[in-house]
């Protein structure tokens, strides 16, 4: 049996675990031979802006949006990692969420002399901040694991 003193720490422990996890509002990108940096909304608002509208079909069901953020094509060039598409189609940039999820996109499916698909990293939907961090959106793909919320690390390979 809990005495009062017991009682309000296991209380307040278990109202901390049935909160839900918080999403991570940057997300770091390795470079080879560089720091890693810091990305965040003020620092993508700095690139070029892309807005795509997006359906996909989820757990939850056909989720819709409209994305506003950077095409990674435009965050690699920003970084002069893709100055020769060509040689750039050996690379792969690798996206994990804070869950653990991770998928890698390939350089050449989103160069625009070869695959052009505008994967877009946002951080803004239907023009409010996305409540679960970064989160990145594949127009066309049908399902939405490629969809990926909650950002926190990008590894350009």
């Amino acid at each position: 049996m809990f005495n009062a003193a017991q009682r309000i720490p296991a209380l307040l422990l278990a109202g901390l675990l049935a909160l839900p996890a918080i999403a991570a509002e940057t997300a770091q990108l390795t470079l080879p031979d560089r720091a890693a940096e810091t990305l965040d909304a003020e620092s993508l608002a700095q690139l070029p802006q892309t807005q795509v509208a997006s359906a996909y079909r989820s757990s939850k069901g056909i989720e819709t949006g409209i994305y506003t953020g950077v095409l990674l094509w435009d965050l690699l060039s920003a970084r002069g990692l893709v100055d020769d598409p060509k040689s750039a189609l050996r690379h792969t940039l690798l996206v994990r969420a804070g869950d653990g999820h991770a998928v890698a996109f390939s350089v050449g499916e989103i160069a625009p002399d070869f695959g052009a698909r505008p994967i877009l990293l946002a951080y803004q939907m239907n023009g409010a901040p996305i409540p679960d961090g970064l989160r990145i959106v594949a127009p066309g793909d049908m399902r939405g694991a490629r969809h990926i919320k909650d950002i926190v690390a990008m590894e350009y390979r």
